[in-house]
């Protein structure tokens, strides 16, 4: 192929869509039969930051528009969450885990969509079924991955697949997954170099729900008082944020990892009124969300059924 090609998940990348852009860069030419480059649609959080300098890798470029590479989206599929310039010509494949957001291509690509907790156990799944052997540093990026986006198996969103594929993974990488998982968090709820708008955004996503525009935020912490102590600078960035973006509403979910709650951040009227029919009343501009965890399957849902899908 002529044009660059590359692998890239959502703007704000969380853990595992870095790292699954990593991994399908590691074993492009094996599973595709050319070489991709990783890069980020944004900077990536001190959670992916330790991973990567514990295993000596180097952090990948970040691409803010896509001009004329080849692309293989991982960890989305949702048009809102991508990078601008990606076009139908020019999107090679998607491994993804989340519901179908509405991309389209131009002709019939590769795509990977499963129910499981992260897009790393999908890449591993692809790399078993080709008989691609996983060396220890991809087999600690994929644990890394499904520790993360299932919060170690405490969110919704994990499978018994996953906790398979972890305990397969780490006859390989045999570390001690519960000091990990205690180093893992701690880097992820580090708020080191960390600016409330930084708060805010590294774990962003919009989403089109009807005719509405909607923004939620997820901080994750085994500490939420760190974050909720900052409560009025937060509602204010996130007021600023709603109206920059001309958002109709603007959520932020502060997750406690430790205790399975989350905070839910409710910055004005409108957010009152729809919080309040969905997830019940809120006090002091917070609403304590008792069991939820999960932005993809405990807040978006129950929005879209209210909003529109």
């Amino acid at each position: 192929m002529k044009n660059k090609i590359i692998s890239i998940g959502h703007k704000n990348p969380d853990t595992d869509s870095a790292l699954s852009s990593i991994l399908v860069s590691r074993f492009s030419k094996k599973i595709f039969g050319y070489e991709i480059e990783a890069v980020m649609a944004d900077e990536i959080n001190n959670e992916t930051k330790f991973i990567l300098n514990l295993l000596k890798i180097k952090k990948p470029r970040v691409l803010k528009k896509i001009k004329n590479e080849k692309v293989v989206i991982v960890d989305t599929n949702e048009p809102k969450q991508i990078i601008d310039g990606l076009t139908e010509d020019n999107l090679l494949a998607i491994v993804d885990h989340h519901n179908l957001g509405g991309l389209k291509s131009s002709k019939p690509i590769y795509t990977r969509i499963e129910a499981v907790g992260c897009t790393g156990s999908i890449i591993y799944k692809i790399l078993q079924e080709a008989n691609i052997k996983i060396d220890k540093a991809s087999a600690i990026l994929i644990i890394v991955c499904i520790l993360s986006d299932t919060l170690n198996f405490n969110s919704p969103t994990s499978t018994a697949e996953d906790k398979k594929i972890l305990k397969e993974l780490n006859k390989i990488a045999n570390i001690d997954i519960k000091k990990f998982v205690n180093d893992l968090f701690a880097a992820k709820s580090s708020l080191q170099g960390i600016f409330v708008k930084d708060i805010i955004s590294k774990d962003y996503k919009q989403f089109e729900m009807g005719k509405y525009k909607v923004g939620i935020g997820v901080w994750e912490t085994t500490n939420p008082e760190t974050v909720n102590i900052q409560k009025n600078k937060i509602i204010k960035a996130l007021s600023e944020k709603k109206k920059k973006e001309k958002m109709d509403y603007m959520f932020f979910a502060v997750v406690d990892i430790l205790k399975n709650n989350s905070y839910l951040y409710i910055i004005g009227d409108e957010e009152e009124k729809l919080a309040k029919n969905v997830f019940g009343v809120s006090k002091d501009n917070i609403l304590f969300a008792k069991g939820i965890v999960s932005r993809k399957k405990q807040l978006v849902p129950p929005l879209i059924n209210k909003l529109g899908g």
